[in-house]
């Protein structure tokens, strides 16, 4: 079922501006001043989560920008949750590991990466749903 309020849109828009933003600066970061820290596994993974922000953050203002029918709040609040999840989760994870700290939080943190990724997916195919013709 298609939602159509405005505030929903503005979310989508807003939170696919500010993952814009964040992939920018976290690749900038991984990029420049990560590089001397971080071993070339890590950065991989730190430039991993950085495209994830800026490829979903793309895609939640297209899909916002989408034709008049509308996805579903629960399609695109799944891309974004699971966007957070996904790339966030990547990121602490190498950061404890760089600063060999956290090992109980890894241990939290290492399944939280693919419930972002399958939230993610999930999003994406319930926004393709949505869109189906009736």
């Amino acid at each position: 079922m298609a939602d159509s309020s405005p505030g929903l849109f503005r979310r989508a828009q807003t939170a696919g501006a500010l993952f814009l933003a964040l992939g920018a600066t976290c690749g900038a970061l991984g990029a420049h001043a990560l590089e001397s820290v971080m071993t070339p596994e890590r950065l991989d993974s730190w430039g991993t989560a950085s495209l994830y922000l800026l490829v979903m953050g793309a895609g939640l203002v297209g899909a916002s920008h989408s034709s008049s029918q509308r996805p579903s709040q629960v399609a695109l609040d799944a891309v974004w949750v699971g966007t957070v999840l996904f790339s966030f989760s990547i990121m602490g994870l190498v950061t404890l590991a760089t600063l060999e700290v956290g090992a109980g939080w890894r241990a939290v943190l290492g399944p939280v990466t693919p419930l972002g990724g399958v939230l993610m997916i999930g999003g994406w195919l319930g926004w393709a749903w949505s869109r189906r013709s009736r």
